[in-house]
């Protein structure tokens, strides 16, 4: 999930890339979902959109950079 000026859109990679994103169905349909957020210099997956949920760091090494996805 990316906040655009265009609003909110889902991506099927971490990086958001053109061909990639298309418009969000958060809210009316539920699929499993995590969320890229940058916080303190740091890129992470979270399992909701809000920094209090379970986050990992997108470029740890594995298993450290498994994220926790929920069906939201």
């Amino acid at each position: 999930m990316v906040e655009t000026p265009e609003g909110l859109r889902e991506c099927t990679e971490v990086y958001a890339r053109a061909g990639t994103c298309r418009p969000s169905s958060y809210g009316t349909t539920k699929l499993a979902r995590l969320w890229v957020v940058k916080s303190g210099g740091e890129w992470l997956q979270c399992q909701y959109p809000d920094l209090g949920s379970r986050c990992v760091k997108v470029f740890a090494r594995p298993p450290a950079n498994l994220p926790f996805d929920a069906v939201q």
